[in-house]
């Protein structure tokens, strides 16, 4: 297995300070990239014999703030800006480990800081530090889950500054507070503005093979992510659609509480939904999500949700959620089957309500509706969908009626 070390400094390491650690150690290295952040270097060192010989991969630094560290070093480094991460590759020998952990001292000396080692969890260096604790007691909860899909083709140019500015007004606890591709999320809204955010919603949106990235948020909500299809036509199989998937997720427990909270994220569900064209929207409860110092996290208790875990859209899913809204082209279709639970929406769209407050997919089987089973998307072998097992992998429905294919091809 690979041996990981993280290195957390109160000043940023110097761009040299790899180059330094080698003259220092007598080692001649090879550096393929650039230490400095959002950037990745691979180590090289020189064997006896002038060749290639082991190798470490440094990412970072990175700037950061204290709530992204592990507790060891948050409790260390209570002032912490920047985090090195160190990766040694599976397979390599003690002597390279020990190489890595040198290296990672001298960051951390240089920085001011501390070294973690995940494998023993625990602060490798300096040693004898008692962390100091930080609270780090975790709660099981509800999340409510909001997304949308939104087809590739209809998309507003101005998708991103659409949400920014809708949860501004309408709901802050999914506005984006911090922002990127990969963790720890380098862009802030407090900085970057809405430009910053539109930069990168338009680099992901661009990718041929389809990006992806994410937020954080606050007062309430936790995250946020928005990715996008593969444009590449020839990797797409038939009858499937081209989508853009925007989502948000926030505590169930004020939702619960305040009823004048919750008809306020229904009404925002809703008008994002025919702000940004969806075709199909979902809000529902996942739960079991671990809650520790505001932050989220899952493991095997953790709900998986009810939606079709796919690249593509493949159908609707076959299980039950607190909120529904579909719009076209499943709008006139579905109509009739959720009249019963249809409430006040924009035009553009239905929106249908199964429970007066957020409904787990144990309490929804009781009152959700069967909808027509060639709009559900099916398993891979085309078997129907068990209620009662974890949603897996999908594919289109071989019948589904020709008023869902025009936005697909």
């Amino acid at each position: 297995m690979s041996y990981d070390l993280s290195i957390a400094t109160r000043t940023r390491p110097k761009p040299d300070s790899i180059e330094e650690f080698a003259k220092a150690a007598g080692a001649k290295i090879r550096a393929v990239g650039a230490f400095k952040p959002g950037s990745n270097v691979l180590v090289v060192f020189a064997a006896s014999n002038g060749s290639d010989g082991r190798t470490i991969d440094v990412d970072g630094p990175s700037a950061v703030d204290i709530d992204d560290l592990p507790d060891d070093l948050a409790g260390v480094v209570p002032r912490a800006r920047w985090l090195v991460d160190v990766h040694v590759p599976a397979g390599s020998d003690a002597e390279t480990h020990a190489l890595a952990l040198d290296m990672a001292v001298h960051l951390a000396r240089e920085g001011d800081g501390a070294v973690f080692d995940p494998q023993d969890d625990r602060i490798a260096w300096p040693s004898g530090v008692t962390p100091r604790p930080r609270g780090s007691a975790e709660d099981r909860i509800r999340a409510i889950d909001l997304e949308w899909f939104v087809p590739t083709s209809s998309l507003p140019a101005d998708a991103a500054r659409r949400w920014v500015e809708r949860t501004r007004t309408d709901f802050p606890a999914c506005a984006p507070v911090r922002f990127g591709p990969y963790e720890p999320f380098q862009g802030r809204l407090d900085r970057d503005g809405v430009e910053g955010f539109e930069a990168i919603w338009a680099e992901q949106a661009a990718g041929a093979i389809g990006g992806s990235f994410f937020w954080t948020a606050r007062d309430g909500g936790f995250s946020g992510s928005v990715s996008f299809a593969d444009h590449r036509t020839d990797s797409r199989p038939p009858r499937v659609g081209s989508v853009a998937r925007l989502s948000a997720s926030v505590d169930a427990r004020p939702i619960h509480r305040d009823s004048a909270r919750c008809e306020a994220l229904i009404t925002f569900f809703a008008s994002v939904a025919d702000d940004l064209g969806a075709a199909f929207g979902a809000a529902y409860v996942t739960r079991d999500v671990i809650l520790r110092r505001g932050h989220v996290s899952f493991d095997w208790q953790s709900e998986s949700g009810p939606l079709p875990r796919a690249r593509w859209w493949v159908g609707l899913p076959a299980l039950p959620t607190w909120l529904a809204w579909f719009g076209e082209p499943y709008r006139d279709l579905l109509a009739e089957a959720v009249s019963d639970w249809m409430v006040p929406a924009p035009p553009s769209g239905v929106l249908a309500r199964f429970g007066p407050e957020p409904m787990d997919v144990d309490e929804l089987r009781r009152v959700f509706p069967a909808l027509p089973p060639e709009l559900l998307a099916r398993r891979r072998d085309g078997s129907a969908v068990d209620p009662g097992v974890r949603i897996t992998l999908f594919q289109a429905p071989p019948s589904a009626p020709a008023e869902v294919i025009p936005w697909m091809e």
